[in-house]
């Protein structure tokens, strides 16, 4: 009866007990699965932890660090620029005030006869050239009407109150009449513009000069003047 009972239902039999272990055999892996889960550990994994620690390393490194120093600009550089340092001019001659006085840099001759009072009423303000520079140290003496260019000497400089470069003698420095232009012309006491191109003129149309004397014969030039001015004058 077993035998005839097995041979009957055994397909169904072993389909279920199939299944049956089929099913226990997914629980029991579902069952350690969840268990592996639940010892995990909670702390980060190694790169996420040495990550934090690089960023926070580097935020403590910012904080000690000590600040970058500020470029100054332009305009405050040149607020620490030290300023120039005046000029100190002795002022003498036909002034009214004559005495050592201080200039700003860049003043003019001008400038100190201004300072100074004025000129006197006997001075000739002909020989003396207004636009020059004042020098630091330097004496500026203001002639009188008749007498030679002064030249005053100081120490390590020399200058004349015509603004004339002159020589640590005293001696002018000398114009050659068939070369000079008309700048190096108006260096010459009394010769303004006008008669610096009246000499070159006069050259131009008469040929090169043969003695300074022939300097006469140009309009405006007379004796007086020819006297300032030919112990600078050469002719070669």
């Amino acid at each position: 009866m077993v035998l005839e009972w097995w041979e009957r239902y055994r397909r169904f039999i072993l389909l279920t007990a199939a299944l049956l272990f089929v099913g226990c055999s997914y629980w029991l892996y579902q069952r350690d699965q969840s268990y592996k889960t639940d010892e995990l550990p909670l702390h980060s994994p190694a790169y996420a932890a040495s990550t934090v620690e690089t960023k926070e390393g580097t935020d403590d490194s910012a904080a000690t660090q000590p600040a970058k120093p500020v470029k100054a600009t332009p305009e405050k550089e040149k607020e620490k620029e030290p300023l120039p340092a005046p000029l100190y001019v002795d002022v003498k001659g036909q002034v009214k005030n004559p005495g050592l006085y201080q200039f700003e840099p860049g003043a003019r001759v001008a400038n100190a006869l201004e300072k100074a009072g004025g000129a006197l009423p006997d001075a000739d303000l002909v020989q003396i050239n207004l636009a020059a520079p004042l020098t630091d140290g330097a004496a500026l003496v203001i002639p009188a009407k008749g007498a030679a260019p002064p030249v005053t000497a100081t120490i390590g400089l020399v200058q004349s109150a015509s603004a004339a470069s002159v020589s640590t003698t005293g001696a002018s420095t000398a114009i050659n009449l068939n070369t000079a232009t008309v700048e190096e012309l108006m260096s010459l006491p009394g010769i303004g513009e006008a008669r610096a191109k009246a000499i070159i003129d006069y050259r131009s149309k008469q040929g090169p000069f043969r003695s300074a004397d022939d300097l006469k014969q140009i309009e405006g030039i007379g004796e007086k003047m020819f006297a300032r001015i030919k112990d600078r004058l050469v002719v070669p």
